[in-house]
């Protein structure tokens, strides 16, 4: 069969999702749809698939290449049996040989019209074990789908499954360094649940399905999950779910009481008198929302009475699945840069950053350098500061010479979240008092909430793949460049944000 007709994982996602936007792809209507991937986040994993640590864990492994045309499949099945045929898996648990030997993207096709590659093939005492590889500490219903047709196909290609199972990211290890992974992959079997996925007649209903006219779906919550569907305006289906983008919208006055007033016949905040809202945040909002221009309470004045040298700081941080750094955990939160802009006096502006490179674990120069330039004197400024305050003391912890001089600076650091919140509202805001939602309302011309470089959208993918051992050096300069552009916005934003609010009228 080609690949016009056989059935794959994907296909059986699709339909599990959706009958229609299954039928829509198979009778070639292209769709956005989250594909199989190898990383369930690839910056934080950080390698191509497999990396060094999944063959830490099958030392004796073979790879078979991801097939991508017809020619390929056949390849890759022919190749996949032979190994199989040649008793490559068979005498790991008799005679001792083979011990940790695996096929990693073995390639299998059913006589009921189905293919699948197999993120690990193995064996155990009682017959073949199959994974799936998830850079993640939990599994979901789609893996327990994916498991199941895998061995669906591998009992029809006459092959006994002893079971079926999850390789997951286990946060408890700690890489020791020199490349030695054995231990990052917890095991998860599945084979308790596959009963509950009747593959056999979910591969007929497909068939069914896509032979037979455009099913009829009735739209629902589903089509808006995961960032919607591509389909979403061709079958009516709602937008999907997200925060109050309007800035009228009542959701901005929280969930409860948007209902009550929708119950009493308001559509929107401009039809709202003042004393419905039931604290001083929300009338603050509302008269913001309803002349249209932001809200500065004259009080802010005492809180934003910030002495010279003032230090604007912002941190990135990054939790690698695989870790990178001896001493560290999968998902630890690890600062890799930050950016101070140190105002001596009105005017003058001395502007430093702290960006890790790939001589090793960046912590203690981080801290360092963090020192030296916020030196002993003036107040921190940061936005969301316990995000800052916790590296600090993360930081602490870790170098006790380091300990008392952090823990001093923890108390310098000014929260200009805190003094947002209780003062200020611009109805860009949209009901948000995040860094972006700030960042868009004071300076949007920054675009200091985004990260934008060859395609990635955030600064950990970039950092990620700036550690690259293979990086070439232009590329490499590239990424660091963008990401210090990306610091110093976020900074010159906060500096925008304390210049606004030292105005105690309307900006």
């Amino acid at each position: 069969m080609s690949s016009a007709t056989l059935l794959n994982q994907d296909d059986l996602k699709r339909w599990r999702h959706c009958p229609r936007h299954f039928w829509l792809h198979r009778h070639g209507h292209a769709a956005r749809m989250a594909p199989h991937t190898r990383l369930a986040d690839e910056a934080l994993a950080q390698h191509s698939w497999p990396d060094q640590a999944l063959r830490a864990s099958f030392p004796e492994s073979v790879v078979i290449d991801e097939p991508h045309t017809d020619d390929d499949w056949d390849r890759a099945i022919s190749q996949t049996q032979h190994l199989l045929n040649d008793g490559y898996l068979i005498g790991m648990h008799t005679d001792g040989e083979g011990e940790g030997r695996a096929i990693f993207g073995a390639c299998l096709a059913s006589n009921d019209g189905a293919r699948v590659r197999i993120d690990v093939l193995t064996t155990g005492s009682h017959g073949l074990r199959l994974f799936r590889v998830r850079y993640a500490t939990i599994g979901d219903d789609a893996d327990v789908d994916t498991a199941a047709l895998w061995t669906h196909v591998a009992a029809r290609c006459g092959l006994r499954v002893q079971s079926a199972g999850l390789l997951l990211i286990d946060t408890d290890f700690t890489y020791p360094g020199h490349g030695c992974y054995a231990g990052l992959f917890r095991e998860a079997d599945l084979s308790p649940v596959l009963g509950s996925r009747t593959i056999p007649n979910w591969l007929v209903a497909m068939r069914t399905c896509e032979r037979t006219e455009q099913p009829e779906v009735q739209p629902d919550a589903r089509c808006a999950a995961h960032g919607g569907c591509d389909f979403t305006a061709h079958c009516g289906a709602p937008e999907p779910a997200s925060k109050a983008t309007h800035h009228a919208s009542l959701d901005i006055v929280g969930r409860e009481l948007a209902q009550a007033l929708r119950s009493e016949g308001h559509t929107d905040l401009m039809t709202v008198p003042e004393q419905r809202m039931p604290d001083a945040r929300r009338r603050r909002a509302l008269r913001a929302v309803q002349s249209g221009l932001p809200e500065l309470d004259a009080d802010i004045a005492q809180a934003m009475n910030l002495p010279y040298p003032r230090h604007t700081l912002r941190f990135d941080t990054i939790g690698f699945a695989t870790p990178i750094w001896p001493g560290t955990r999968p998902y630890q939160v690890l600062p890799f840069q930050w950016t101070c802009d140190t105002e001596v006096a009105p005017g003058q502006l001395l502007r430093q950053r702290f960006l890790a490179d790939k001589e090793g674990d960046p912590r203690r120069a981080f801290a360092e350098s963090l020192l030296q330039a916020v030196g002993h004197e003036g107040p921190v400024i940061a936005y969301n500061a316990g995000f800052e305050r916790n590296r600090m003391r993360e930081l602490a912890l870790l170098f006790e010479d380091l300990a008392t001089d952090l823990e001093v600076l923890m108390t310098r650091v000014v929260d200009l979240f805190q003094i947002a919140r209780a003062h200020y509202y611009h109805p860009a805001q949209c009901g948000s008092w995040s860094f972006k939602a700030m960042c868009r309302a004071i300076a949007p011309d920054l675009r200091a909430d985004q990260f934008e470089w060859a395609g990635e959208t955030a600064a950990q993918v970039a950092f990620a793949r700036s550690q690259q051992e293979r990086l070439d050096d232009a590329t490499a300069q590239t990424l660091r460049a963008a990401l210090i552009d990306h610091g110093h916005r976020q900074t010159e934003a906060l500096r925008r944000l304390v210049a606004c609010f030292e105005h105690t009228t309307r900006p």
